[in-house]
């Protein structure tokens, strides 16, 4: 790798031990995915924000590391483990609570913006298009490439963080064009709405390729059945991007029709009740919350419903109205943290959840250890509203 001087200086300790760190990352990552040099970015997106995935020695090294660590770029962070204003209302262990908030005050020691979000894509001003980023939440990560027209590959934790204090990322992966090319595509058959679809979607063609992905077959695609479908790829394989094709020109073709959609389905079938109702993985966007509030109306959830959000969708809703709509419903809503990797789940002493993406079945019974039934937003509604 080719370095300009600044940056040997930096790599040298000349900018402190923490950007020292930071470029051995960077060049590590560099010489093993054959980039030939650094470049700026625009934005960092970073992870490791919550305790249940990066335990005691992720927070031992935040400790030291933010002691002298500092921003370079505007820098969002995915969520943490529980809402930072209302976690007193669930049982959750002191000690457990004190080494979350001593995660987050590391982030703010570095200078992070307090998102606690894995859709920092939502509320927050974005790069231009062809903008070079690092995020490091892999479904953010791929909504980011596929429809921002952003530039990032699917960073780790520690990677994004780095980029987030020197401003620089490996050239290489998904900031080249010849990467953000398909070679293989999916042909999509039959008629697809909704999150579930493209969650299963995303699902079953996550594991077809680590290379950018095609579609052919989509005509247009929401805001929110973007983010499923980036879920879903991001679940299970190391794809960074899709591409909506509508000529397939020298790729693998893989047809994806109602059979492969309902085989799937059927996987995901543990129980047919959900003892509690989880919406919002990833965390709900702003007209998802409208949809929800709208379809309600005067009803009330017959099972604990609770929605996971960011901290600006959630105040946005309470604007609206829509919040209170939904906790008059029933509805708990959770700010900060996420639906996978949070101990609030373990406090609802439930057997079983319903939700509506794949990626959220996924984690929870493996998390967890609860049984777990993926329906439709629509078929929730219908089956737990009274």
């Amino acid at each position: 790798m080719n370095l300009t001087q600044d940056e040997e200086k930096a790599l040298n300790g000349e900018e402190g031990e923490a950007v020292a760190t930071a470029y051995q990352i960077l060049t590590a990552i560099g010489k093993l995915t054959d980039a030939d040099r650094l470049i700026p970015i625009a934005h960092a997106h970073v992870s490791g924000a919550s305790y249940m995935t990066i335990g005691e020695s992720g927070l031992q090294f935040l400790e030291s590391f933010s002691s002298t660590a500092r921003t370079k770029v505007f820098t969002t962070v995915n969520p943490c483990s529980i809402d930072l204003q209302t976690f007193q209302q669930y049982h959750i262990p002191t000690d457990y609570v004190n080494k979350q908030l001593q995660i987050v005050n590391s982030y703010r020691r570095i200078g992070v913006t307090e998102s606690f979000t894995c859709t920092p894509y939502e509320g927050f001003d974005l790069p231009d298009k062809g903008s070079h980023v690092s995020w490091s939440e892999s479904s953010a990560a791929i909504y980011a490439n596929s429809m921002l027209g952003l530039r990032t590959n699917r960073e780790s934790g520690l990677s994004a963080l780095a980029s987030a204090v020197t401003g620089k990322t490996a050239y290489s992966g998904l900031h080249l064009d010849e990467n953000r090319r398909p070679k293989l595509v999916v042909r999509v058959q039959g008629r697809h709405v909704g999150t579930m679809d493209y969650s299963l979607l995303g699902y079953f063609a996550g594991k077809l390729t680590d290379q950018t992905l095609g579609f052919s077959g989509i005509d247009h695609i929401s805001k929110e059945e973007a983010k499923s479908l980036s879920a879903g790829i991001g679940t299970v394989g190391a794809s960074g991007m899709f591409v909506l094709v509508k000529q397939v020109n020298n790729a693998e073709v893989i047809d994806y029709t109602s059979i492969e959609r309902d085989a799937l389905l059927s996987e995901f079938e543990e129980t047919t009740e959900g003892d509690a109702i989880v919406f919002g993985c990833p965390q709900m966007l702003t007209e998802e919350v409208k949809k929800l509030a709208a379809a309600i109306g005067k009803k009330k959830f017959r099972r604990r419903c609770i929605i996971f959000c960011s901290r600006r969708v959630y105040d946005e809703a309470l604007a609206r109205g829509d919040v209170n709509k939904i906790k008059n419903a029933g509805g708990e809503f959770l700010r900060d943290s996420c639906a996978d990797f949070t101990p609030v789940l373990r406090e609802l002493n439930t057997e079983s959840i319903v939700t509506d993406t794949c990626k959220a079945v996924h984690y929870i019974k493996r998390v967890h250890g609860i049984k777990v039934s993926l329906k439709s937003t629509e078929e929730i509604l219908k089956e737990y509203l009274q």
